[in-house]
């Protein structure tokens, strides 16, 4: 008799705790603490910098010159790759929730692209009177950039790697160009080579206002104390032709030595260094799991 009414007093017991844990919540244990619940969102706010290479991608070539007697593509410009560096800074504004975050790092930014021209002048009489030139010319092109990012971390621990995939768009503030002309007389009765002093002019005419694209990327962050330290290394490809066609034959101190823009696409390499700093606290120590 006795072993039935323990029996039914677990069982009325057990019935009580499931009307509880429905009207009440609270009651029911196998809910994530509290401290579980606020790490699993998080806000983010800091500050990044870093350095960046460029490649001008050409799709479509011009030229100041038009041959008559010889091939047109020994008019062609021959572009660097990722060679001249390029530098970046800004703020990031990262949402965080259960391992994906979503970013927005408005910065500016600086990124260079350079490629260079060779002829050769000759007289058609005198083989000996030759004179052989290069423009060596650099671009100097300034940025207000927005990317926007969502990022995937691949563990949960202090050290977190990443990836990352987003795009961007940027708006021009200034542009310049850098002309550097070297050669070798050979008309002047002492040949050997020479240089001038660089050309630099103002040359925001003749880009477009705006860029535009897509980037993704690679990276790792660390907490500790209070504060995130975020590396990271992103690839961005341009989609459209920053050259401004309209104003491509419009610097006169460029015409003489038949430059004129390519229309032209940007690859960029971006290597950042971020510190970040949570905007909501659980006491005085904050850990994020």
């Amino acid at each position: 008799m006795s072993t039935v009414l323990i029996l039914g007093y677990h069982v009325a017991d057990a019935q009580n705790k499931r009307k509880r844990d429905k009207m009440y919540p609270a009651y029911n244990t196998s809910r994530p603490k509290k401290e579980d619940r606020f790490l699993q969102t998080q806000w983010w706010l800091g500050f990044r910098a870093g350095a960046n290479l460029t490649e001008a991608n050409p799709i479509r070539r011009f030229s100041g010159f038009s041959p008559i007697n010889y091939n047109q593509e020994l008019t062609e410009k021959t572009y660097s790759g990722f060679e001249l560096p390029g530098a970046h800074a800004g703020i990031e504004i990262t949402f965080y929730h259960r391992g994906f975050s979503f970013s927005l790092q408005p910065n500016y930014r600086r990124q260079r692209f350079s490629y260079y021209n060779e002829f050769t002048w000759d007289d058609a009489e005198n083989g000996d009177n030759q004179l052989d030139l290069k423009y060596d010319q650099d671009h100097q092109l300034d940025y207000i950039e927005i990317p926007f990012f969502v990022k995937y971390d691949l563990t949960r621990g202090n050290l977190r790697p990443f990836i990352q995939i987003g795009g961007y768009y940027a708006r021009l503030a200034n542009a310049n160009k850098a002309v550097e002309i070297t050669g070798t007389d050979y008309a002047s009765g002492d040949a050997g080579p020479f240089n001038t002093e660089n050309i630099v002019i103002g040359a925001k005419d003749l880009f477009i206002k705006t860029s535009v694209g897509v980037a993704g990327g690679v990276g790792v962050s660390y907490d500790f104390w209070n504060m995130r330290l975020v590396l990271d290394a992103t690839y961005r490809y341009g989609m459209n032709n920053i050259t401004n066609a309209k104003n491509r034959y419009s610097k006169n101190e460029l015409a003489g030595i038949g430059d004129a823009l390519d229309d032209v696409e940007m690859r960029n390499i971006s290597f950042g260094l971020g510190f970040l700093f949570p905007l909501r606290f659980i006491n005085k120590q904050f850990d994020a799991n």
